[in-house]
């Protein structure tokens, strides 16, 4: 069973890059985020042409994410944040839920405790769900060790001691990190980049302990960041038996 999450940074800019992906993994179970489009203008038509059942919170022009199950999708819910950052469903036989997380602008800024605030609500989301089989994915905006950014002793937003400290809690409720050794998701578009591979690691999978004892395999794929018009972020494939 193949999952794969993807900040597309807006899913109608993305939809070549999308099928190239989708046509190459064949992916089970596709999450997104950062689609920006409200759901009656989401291209539903691609997604159902290529097998896909799809649940979606949007929002117009910014956040929005998505659940793509090639399996029926019960329990969905969205009601997590008031903006469009949140979607879980169960499919396949497992929960799963599609996440973005606030940027948070700037430390101490309103839209980091904003950011703080989510992060430790999302641990509680974790803990409802940790005897079950979970898998919560996509693009949490912090790098969790300071390997994860190419920058000596960076500090500031996605790298800050308060930011990495709210997702060792995420881990210490029990859920692993599984693609920690598999290098960075996130490149500037600025400067060429990601031919220096100036990255950061800020896109996760978390999966709880009975999701855990199914892990195949994980990695980055790299090669979409590459594609014409590609997204800043590359997809992140999780293999399950």
């Amino acid at each position: 069973m193949k999952i794969i999450s993807w900040n597309v940074n807006s899913i109608r800019a993305r939809m070549e890059s999308f099928l190239n992906v989708t046509q190459r993994e064949n992916p089970d179970v596709f999450l997104l985020q950062e689609t920006r489009v409200e759901d009656p203008l989401f291209p539903m038509e691609y997604f159902e042409d290529l097998g896909y059942n799809v649940a979606l919170k949007g929002q117009k022009g910014r956040n929005g994410v998505a659940i793509c199950s090639k399996h029926y999708l019960e329990e969905v819910r969205s009601d997590f944040s008031e903006e469009a950052r949140y979607i879980e469903a169960f499919t396949c036989g497992i929960f799963i839920a599609s996440i973005y997380v606030p940027n948070g602008q700037e430390v101490d800024t309103p839209q980091y405790f904003y950011k703080l605030d989510f992060l430790r609500d999302l641990e509680d989301k974790f803990l409802n769900f940790k005897g079950e089989i979970f898998i919560a994915a996509g693009d949490y905006n912090v790098a969790p060790y300071p390997r994860d950014i190419y920058i000596d002793g960076y500090d500031g937003i996605t790298g800050s001691p308060r930011e990495r400290e709210a997702v060792k809690r995420l881990r210490e409720v029990g859920y692993l990190d599984p693609m920690e050794d598999q290098g960075y998701t996130w490149w500037s578009y600025r400067r060429s980049e990601f031919r220096k591979d100036n990255g950061f690691r800020i896109d996760q999978f978390y999966l709880s302990p009975k999701a855990q004892e199914l892990f195949v395999s994980g990695k980055v794929l790299r090669y979409a960041r590459e594609l014409n018009r590609p997204s800043d972020h590359a997809p992140i494939m999780c293999e399950l038996k």
